[in-house]
């Protein structure tokens, strides 16, 4: 999966259908289709900066009539006629001077965020929830299952091999533990490119690499070193690494 894809969302306030836009709609005979067509126009315009067209090559394609109807399915041409000519009069989508319908407010309504940012999120909203729960026995006892059985996992593995590269994830988790600002894409990147070696010795503990990271961005910061000075001391902590591994 794509660390860029972005996902999108609309957002309804709790007093939508309070709106006297929303419920002016809601009073017509056919109000409830109108406010469900409304709603559907804003799902397909989220991700198309609240534009209701589609693209062919470099060629933009509006919404017509004929084409909302098809993608609803739910609503007859005359009842999308209508609703459309509503909304236009009570401000709720425009007609750009391309013929592009508009979502108005679409800023206001619409939510995104990347694949990468959601799993962070997500993570840390599953932590929340694990310290405000206290009745999360069921819960702990599943994750202590599944974690046994990583930890059976890994020692068979360990058994063959020296070394097990870590996960996307597992380094998402333990830059987050250690609240650095290292970048966890970018780290699994550069160690993929090297063979996930250290100089030509295979690496033996990810994590002593992530906290040579941690000390290296902190001396940086903290003095300014010439080339000479700075290849012998990464050689010295890499040498020191290596020497704690064994």
């Amino acid at each position: 999966m794509s660390e860029n894809k972005r996902y999108y969302w609309i957002k309804l306030k709790t007093d939508f259908f309070n709106q006297e836009t929303i419920d002016f709609l809601l009073s017509q005979e056919n109000g409830c289709k109108y406010v469900v067509l409304y709603q559907m126009l804003c799902l397909q315009a989220a991700n198309n900066n609240g534009e209701l067209s589609s693209k062919i090559g470099e060629v933009i394609i509006p919404y017509d009539i004929e084409k909302i109807t098809r993608d609803t399915k739910y609503f007859n041409f005359d009842t999308v006629v209508v609703a459309l000519d509503l909304f236009k009069k009570l401000g709720l989508i425009y007609e750009e001077e391309d013929k592009i319908l508009k979502i108005s407010n679409f800023d206001e309504m619409v939510g995104s965020e990347v694949s990468s940012a959601k799993r962070v999120r997500e993570y840390r909203e599953r932590q929340k929830a694990l310290q405000c729960n206290t009745n999360v026995t069921q819960e702990i006892e599943y994750r202590d299952k599944i974690l046994d059985i990583d930890i059976n996992k890994k020692e068979k593995i360990n058994k063959k091999e020296s070394f097990v590269k870590p996960t996307l994830e597992e380094v998402e988790r333990y830059c987050f533990e250690r609240n650095n600002d290292i970048d966890p894409q970018s780290f699994i990147d550069f160690y993929e490119s090297k063979g996930w070696l250290i100089g030509k010795t295979k690496m033996k503990d990810w994590k002593a690499a992530i906290r040579t990271w941690e000390r290296n961005r902190t001396s940086n910061k903290s003095k300014k070193e010439t080339s000479e000075e700075r290849v012998a001391r990464v050689l010295k902590e890499l040498e020191e690494m290596e020497n704690n591994e064994c």
